[in-house]
């Protein structure tokens, strides 16, 4: 849920910085048509460091399978679609911020349990 609010506000910001420039639309269009894939994106993400929280148990192990959804978004990046690109640029911070959100949750928890 956290990522989804902040990939709405990313669309806003992104396409009202890039959109006229680089891909010739203004943000309300931007939040019209990538606000759906913003939400498949970050429920995605959500299921995954689920998935992995219940899985792996080496926090190490937890923490490198975490991140395989920014480096997916990174490698959308490098591609020549706009429509990847632009879906990179408004998905990667969110999608960073709520892995370290994630990292610092189970962390602590672990922590507690070791005392």
């Amino acid at each position: 849920m956290i990522a989804f609010v902040l990939s709405i506000f990313a669309i806003a910001i992104s396409g009202y910085i890039l959109g006229q420039d680089k891909y010739d639309f203004n943000w309300w269009i931007a939040l019209l048509i990538y606000s759906i894939p913003a939400f498949i994106l970050s429920a995605l993400n959500g299921i995954f460091l689920i998935m992995i929280q219940r899985l792996v148990k080496n926090n190490y192990l937890r923490m490198g399978c975490g991140i395989i959804p920014a480096i997916v978004l990174l490698g959308f990046l490098l591609t020549q679609n706009e429509a990847m690109e632009f879906i990179a640029i408004f998905g990667i911070i969110p999608i960073f911020l709520t892995y370290l959100i994630w990292i610092r949750k189970f962390l602590t928890a672990d922590n507690l349990a070791s005392v």
